[in-house]
């Protein structure tokens, strides 16, 4: 028996937003571009989407960023390289043929093989500052910009706690 689900306004509008979608989002970045349109939606509601997509192959979780669960809706065969700066998810849809695979897991059967390469991608190559690893956050009070490994738990400019969110150049 297949799993079922019924299929509200909001995880129709999780679906519609996977469709064809190359971002390969977290759960969060769902979230909060359908959360003006949905305000009574919630994470664990995307949360739970996602999952019920995951048993259903409709989507596949892949294991690239170590601080978020992200998802791909495009289920089909292919790897996956990952920006170390922006951790922008590029597709590779070309069959890469790991020589001696055989020799070194010799009586396995291999279920799924899915090659993960790290890279610099040609917008992160051309900025001058680059610090690999590290990432931009900005203080909501004093709008100062901070670049860490880690978030920092107070703002280094006027000092208030809790004011620093993830700062994206793109968005802005």
């Amino acid at each position: 028996m297949k799993p079922k689900i019924k299929w509200t306004p909001q995880r129709l509008a999780i679906l519609k937003y996977l469709d064809g979608n190359k971002e390969h989002p977290s759960a969060e970045d769902i979230y909060a571009a359908l959360s003006k349109d949905f305000p009574t939606m919630s994470v664990a509601t995307v949360y739970n989407v996602l999952e019920f997509l995951k048993r259903t192959n409709r989507v596949k979780e892949i294991n690239i960023d170590q601080e978020k669960r992200r998802f791909d809706p495009d289920t089909s065969e292919h790897h996956h390289a990952i920006c170390v700066k922006c951790k922008k998810v590029f597709d590779i849809f070309k069959d890469i043929n790991i020589p001696d695979l055989d020799k070194y897991l010799s009586g396995f059967d291999v279920i799924d093989a899915h090659l993960q390469i790290h890279v610099l991608c040609p917008e992160c190559k051309e900025k001058k500052d680059l610090h690999i690893g590290q990432r931009e956050y900005q203080c909501s009070i004093c709008g100062s910009i901070r670049t860490a490994k880690h978030k920092p738990q107070k703002c280094p400019s006027c000092g208030s706690r809790g004011s620093l969110k993830e700062f994206n150049h793109q968005k802005h």
